[in-house]
């Protein structure tokens, strides 16, 4: 039986990310970043928050963010988020594009020729 408590880890973080980009990033390739959802493991030791890019294509080849970029980004939100989150260990952030608006748009588009 899986338990509640990632979904609620999820939905904070999920909330908490949102701000600490728009609040304290500097790098403007990181600016207009939408986290559209984060899933965490059971072991809430690892999570994928799952980003868009606003303005920009939904096609990832064209708006992907350099993982380099990524990579030390989710060291920073890490960091302030062990000191926002009253949890004992925060889990690991990878960031990954969301190409469920693309599959969503590709289904529009299908049933449009019905």
């Amino acid at each position: 039986m899986s338990s509640i408590r990632p979904q609620k880890i999820a939905d904070v973080l999920r909330k908490e990310i949102s701000l600490i980009i728009s609040q304290d990033t500097k790098d403007p390739r990181l600016k207009n970043i939408n986290i559209t959802a984060v899933k965490v493991s059971n072991d809430i030791s690892s999570a994928v928050a799952y980003y868009s890019i606003v303005g920009k294509s939904i096609d990832s080849d064209k708006s992907k963010i350099d993982d380099a970029v990524l990579r030390k980004f989710s060291g920073m939100v890490r960091t302030k988020l062990s000191k926002i989150m009253m949890i004992r260990r925060v889990p690991k952030i990878h960031f990954k594009f969301d190409e469920s608006i693309k599959y969503s748009k590709n289904i529009e588009n299908l049933l449009k020729k019905i």
